[in-house]
This record gives C-alpha cells, structure tokens and sequence, in this order.
C-alpha cells in the first residue's frame, strides 16, 4: 500500500543517518575536541573524519516503480559508460551477450544497495580491499573492496560488481545465496562511494545514456524483454514496437490508394479548342429556319 503523503507535515523529509555512522562521528568530534588542546591541527583532522562518518552513514527513503519485469539503478551515481564489455568470471552468469552500465558514485552519495530485480540472488562473492587503497580512483585498481553479486529472474540473469576503497568497512552486503528479494528491497550498504557495474541481458529496453544522474532504488534503466512481452515500447514509453509501426503505416497508405480513381476513371477538363470545333460544327449543321 502506498504511503499517504497528505498526513505529513514534512513529507520533503525522507533522509536519515545510521546509528553508527552517527555515533563514529560523535566519537570523532569528542576525541577532536581533547586533542585540540594540544595541537588544533588534530582537532581539525577529526572534524574532517567526523564529516566522513556522517557521510558514510547518510541514506534516504526511496519510491520503488512498479514495473513488471523492471530492471532499476541499485545505487545513486553517473552514468559513465554503457557498452559490451566480457563477463566477469566472478559473477558465474550464462547470460549472453550482455550489456554492461557503469555508474560512478560520489563519496557524498547515499549509502544503501537496492535489488535492480525481482528474483533470487544466484551468486555472491565478498573480496576484502587492502587497508592502503582509501579510495576508489578508478574501477580496475588493485586492493579495491569489490563485491560481485548475480540476480536471476524468470530465467534473465543481472549482474551486479559493487568497488569501493579498502580502508575501513566500506561494504556491507546483507543477503545471502538463494535468497529472494522483491525489486528495489535494500540488500547491502556501500559507504563513501565507489563504482557499480550493473551487466543486463543485450535484448533489455534501455532507458537510459552516458552522463545520466541516478537515484538508487528509483531509476528505470530497462526492462527483461522476453518472447511472451511484444509489448515492451507501448508499455514503457507509450508508443508501439518500430515494427508495429512501420506495418500500420504501409496499411494506412494500401487503404489511401483505394480512395482515389485510377487514372482512366478520373474526370479530366475538357481542351477548349476541341469545345469550340464542336460548337462550329453544330452552328454549321443547323436548319436555316430554327
């Protein structure tokens, strides 16, 4: 049941912090203040990990679509890319081909995970990043925390590779193989950013291009196109398959060309000099007494 907005009072407010993140950051701030005493340049280091904390912990209420067979952003981001790239082994999909959507989080972006479909999580595998990588620069670096989950619905595999820096507890994934999740259900965390690589069937209705902005969990990027949904293009963007339109087309025109009479049986203006012979030839041929 979907909520009513009308009874609040603030319904503009749907963020909200983790309870660790706020209290790492009250930590910081209190340990910040005691060493500032001595040096106020720690103080100040403190405060910048007490921003990181609470950056860390941010998430926000979500409006998952309601869309069979839906395929949806499962973090905020960028669109960076979207093109074949090969599979990763990690992932174990025999989907093929495939088409792979990179997203680039900010480290200001929230933190929850979001299922991008309805189905089973087929696969999980959890890489540890090395404590000397705090940032994720690039998606391919070395000592990255990377996770690789697959989702599978209705025989459609998706695809999901989580990067993000190796210093601290930067992911947190919550499900496990074989269990089962609605579309756009939180099923980890990542912290302070990182990279998402999302792999789709090639046949997918995408929705969306290079240098598009993301809201995890909200975000249509497709839909599972399989043989018993002809109607993927009416259903997501109001209008018929190309095909269907191309075929009513060619019938508008076959039923146009019967509306008009072929060349012969079309009433042709008469030549006025053929009017005037046949006038002087009645003239002529007229009694003298009429």
């Amino acid at each position: 049941m979907s909520e009513d907005l009308e009874r609040k009072s603030t319904p503009w407010l749907t963020a909200g912090f983790d309870w660790e993140g706020v209290a790492a950051a009250l930590a910081a701030l209190l340990i910040g203040m005691l060493l500032g005493a001595f040096w106020s340049v720690l103080f100040w280091i403190c405060f910048a990990v007490m921003i990181a904390a609470l950056l860390s912990g941010r998430w926000s209420k979500r409006a998952v679509p309601d869309l069979a067979n839906g395929i949806i952003a499962p973090c905020d981001g960028l669109v960076v890319s979207v093109s074949r790239e090969d599979l990763p082994s990690e992932l174990r999909m025999t989907e093929k081909p495939t088409m792979r959507i990179r997203i680039s989080s900010s480290p200001a972006a929230t933190n929850r995970l979001y299922a991008p479909i309805a189905g089973s999580v087929e696969s999980l595998i959890v890489e540890t990043g090395d404590r000397s990588v705090p940032l994720a620069m690039r998606p391919e670096d070395d000592g990255l925390a990377v996770s690789y989950l697959t989702f599978e619905s209705q025989g459609h595999q998706v695809g999901v590779r989580l990067a993000s820096g190796g210093l601290g507890p930067r992911q947190e994934i919550e499900v496990e193989a074989g269990d089962i999740l609605r579309l756009g259900r939180v099923f980890g965390k990542r912290r302070l950013g990182g990279w998402c690589d999302i792999y789709v069937p090639a046949n997918t209705g995408q929705l969306i291009w290079p240098g598009q902005t993301l809201v995890g969990g909200e975000t249509v990027l497709g839909r599972l196109k399989s043989s018993s949904d002809p109607d993927l293009f009416e259903d997501m963007l109001g209008v018929e398959e190309p095909d269907e339109i191309e075929e009513e087309i060619v019938d508008e025109l076959e039923d146009d060309e019967d509306d008009y009479p072929e060349p012969d049986e079309a009433d042709t203006p008469e030549d006025p000099a053929v009017m005037f012979a046949r006038l002087r030839e009645a003239a002529k041929n007229k009694p003298a007494g009429d």
